[in-house]
């Protein structure tokens, strides 16, 4: 009877359109659509062609979106305070001639080649620690969750010629290696780090 008609109104309507503004509210017969569902069809019939393929896209979003983890935001914000809190150095590389090793001041520089004989850098902590990419931007999919963080060089690192010879390029590298090897030893506050992205 009437209340047959009505319901399969609900379920006709429930297929035309992705999400439901009011769950479990049937309309009566013949209603006009609300606002929210001629948006609901407008935007089908132009992004999606198709209520099965924009039904699909929503599944696979829901998918591949990672949920937020307050956990990745405690690492995120420890690995800072390790980046902040190294301590200072002097690095130097200078090359050898061919076959011979460079000559380094530690020894997570002898695998860097660089334009100049010789280079050396003041190595102190960034200036600025930020998180930038994917992650920031909450574009970041599933299955590799990965975050990208800027350091900033200081200037007292940095000459007002370094842009001449390649130098800014040889400094930079020095810089990122010592600063690569300096994160890959333990510590309290890395350990800490990766307890939290475990957790």
């Amino acid at each position: 009877g009437e209340a047959r008609r009505a319901l399969l109104v609900d379920v006709g309507t429930a297929k035309g359109r992705s999400s439901m503004p009011k769950k479990g509210v049937k309309r009566p017969l013949g209603a006009p659509p609300t606002n929210e569902e001629l948006s609901a069809y407008s935007e089908t019939e132009l992004l999606y062609k198709s209520n099965l393929f924009r039904l699909s896209t929503a599944e696979l979003i829901k998918e591949v979106v990672p949920p937020q983890s307050s956990q990745l935001e405690v690492a995120v914000r420890a690995l800072r305070g390790e980046i902040l809190s190294l301590p200072p150095a002097e690095l130097s590389w200078e090359d050898r001639g061919i076959g011979k090793p460079p000559l380094v001041s530690h020894a997570e520089l002898s695998g860097l080649r660089l334009a100049n004989h010789k280079v050396s850098l003041p190595w102190a902590p960034p200036e600025h620690v930020e998180l930038i990419g994917s992650y920031l931007l909450r574009t970041v999919v599933r299955p590799s969750l990965d975050v990208d963080v800027a350091v900033r060089i200081p200037r007292a690192c940095l000459l007002s010629k370094d842009y001449l010879d390649h130098r800014y390029v040889d400094k930079r590298q020095l810089y990122l290696a010592h600063l690569g090897a300096q994160l890959a030893k333990p510590s309290a506050a890395t350990a800490a780090t990766a307890a939290a992205t475990a957790a």
